[in-house]
């Protein structure tokens, strides 16, 4: 009986814990933190009609940690490069591609990569 309730008490434990771990190509400790500015852009595509000069390829992956929570998001992937993108200056990430699904060390990812650009006047 005694193993059961630690057992059920490690379930718990290990399902209430954070549902998801994040990793990217750009290290936080290693980038500048830039004072907030404008919102950061998110594009599939190119910038049309703007002007840009390239800072650094983004690339992120969010994963869920048990087959218990839902599958990460596009969304949670965009808060993860515009997080990125703020640390080296970036004012958009464009050509935005993402690819998901379920990996040997995670029960689904999601990661996306793309271009973070500095618009020129």
């Amino acid at each position: 009986m005694k193993t059961n309730t630690i057992a059920f008490v490690a379930l718990l434990a290990t399902l209430s814990g954070c549902a998801y771990r994040t990793s990217s190509n750009l290290d936080y400790e290693a980038a500048k933190l830039v004072q907030p500015g404008p919102e950061i852009i998110i594009s599939e595509g190119d910038l049309q009609g703007k002007k840009y000069k390239t800072i650094a390829v983004i690339e992120v992956s969010v994963k869920k940690l048990t087959v218990f929570h839902s599958d990460p998001t596009k969304e949670q992937a965009n808060k993860e490069l515009i997080e990125k993108a703020k640390l080296i200056g970036a004012d958009a990430v464009i050509n935005v591609k993402y690819d998901s699904g379920i990996g040997f060390t995670t029960w689904g990812y999601i990661d996306a990569k793309g271009t973070g650009v500095k618009l020129l006047d």
